[in-house]
């Protein structure tokens, strides 16, 4: 499985209801499509932001003279994700892959446990292997990659970022990516089998395929 990650991704919307009062019974009624009012999206490191959708004046003059879309983030504490999606999919759904990678881990454990050890001693986890390769490299890199404190414009400039548009098809585009391995081993068949995962870090769900 491989996937890009951080690009900012819709994950909710927030709809309007229109009312229209009665002057007679001073009655509500809801009529009318919902309207969009906000627009929840996901950064890069599982930022959560929320967008209200502007209005538009109307006219010609709102067609050229858009405003600026009010952006908060928000504080969701401990529950952030590690990265977002591609654009496309969220983070949430596409890093589901990650439970193939435990599922080989348990039985990998279950197979090759050490007799000293009780299979509640080893954690499952140790037998994923994790790599990276550095924006540009083409050799893998033992252990996953260093988490520098980026810019945040720098950060701000590679999440808007339009990936087919910076690396053209037929250019030699090697960006960052992290790499999670294991050999797991069925208990009904006895086949070994690999599982391997790729995150690439600001790659949108289009350029997946290159």
């Amino acid at each position: 499985m491989a996937y890009g990650v951080d690009i900012p991704t819709e994950v909710g919307y927030i709809y309007n209801k229109q009312y229209h009062v009665k002057d007679v019974d001073n009655s509500n009624k809801t009529g009318g499509v919902p309207v969009l009012a906000k627009v929840l999206k996901e950064g890069p490191r599982g930022n959560i932001t929320i967008e209200w959708n502007e209005a538009t004046r109307g006219g010609v003059a709102g067609h050229f003279i858009k405003k600026k879309p009010k952006r908060v983030t928000l504080d969701i504490g401990e529950a952030q994700l590690a990265h977002s999606g591609d654009g496309s999919v969220p983070y949430l759904s596409l890093s589901w892959a990650h439970t193939w990678l435990l599922h080989a881990a348990r039985a990998k454990r279950v197979s090759d446990v050490d007799p000293e050890l009780s299979t509640d001693q080893k954690n499952a986890l140790d037998y994923i292997e994790i790599s990276h390769r550095p924006t540009g490299a083409t050799e893998w890199v033992a252990g996953p990659p260093s988490d520098p404190i980026e810019d945040p414009d720098e950060q701000k400039l590679k999440a808007e970022a339009d990936t087919g548009t910076d690396h053209p098809h037929g250019t030699r585009y090697k960006p960052e990516m992290i790499r999670y391995y294991n050999v797991g081993k069925s208990r009904t068949t006895g086949i070994v089998y690999t599982t391997s995962l790729i995150e690439a870090i600001g790659v949108e769900h289009k350029e997946t395929t290159r």
